[in-house]
């Protein structure tokens, strides 16, 4: 039996991109250039005012079209876009058992906690290094990030493409 490669470019949207992370940018439309996908998943979390990001975080924004239009130009032609609200997928099921790679932004929150939902699933995520970052100015740092995967994801949780 043949795995299908799915991609998941968790949260590229206008409103997450930084200094921090926009190397992302380039990074990702050149991995959907030169990898061939059999579905890739767009991400696009989408803020509420009244939602628990506003509440506890006092976190506003990704609210307004200018935040939320993508950063990236998706490859609409196997691109499914996925409205989210909160930090993982709203429908696991929507990934198949498929050979999952996982890019975009933030590493230390949506990525993660998409990961956690795949492996919960019973698929082992595979995180692109170079095609992974966070906006946040002060993320943790990246090592222990590729740590975390790592003990909880696998030794072969992080790869590079």
């Amino acid at each position: 039996m043949i795995n299908k490669k799915t991609l998941i470019i968790v949260d590229m949207q206008k409103g997450f991109i930084t200094n921090n992370n926009k190397f992302l940018v380039e990074n990702i439309e050149n991995l959907i250039k030169s990898v061939q996908f059999d579905k890739i998943i767009a991400t696009k979390f989408i803020n509420k005012k009244d939602s628990q990001y506003v509440r506890f975080l006092n976190y506003s924004r990704l609210m307004e079209k200018d935040e939320t239009d993508f950063a990236i130009t998706p490859p609409y032609k196997n691109c499914l876009e996925v409205v989210k609200t909160s930090y993982g997928l709203p429908d696991i099921s929507i990934v198949g058992k498929d050979e999952v790679y996982i890019c975009g932004t933030d590493y230390d929150s949506c990525v993660l906690s998409i990961c956690f939902q795949l492996f919960d699933y019973g698929i082992q995520p595979k995180i692109i290094r170079n095609c992974v970052g966070s906006h946040s100015l002060n993320p943790i740092p990246f090592e222990d990030f590729e740590q975390i995967c790592r003990k909880n994801f696998g030794e072969n949780s992080i790869i590079d493409l």
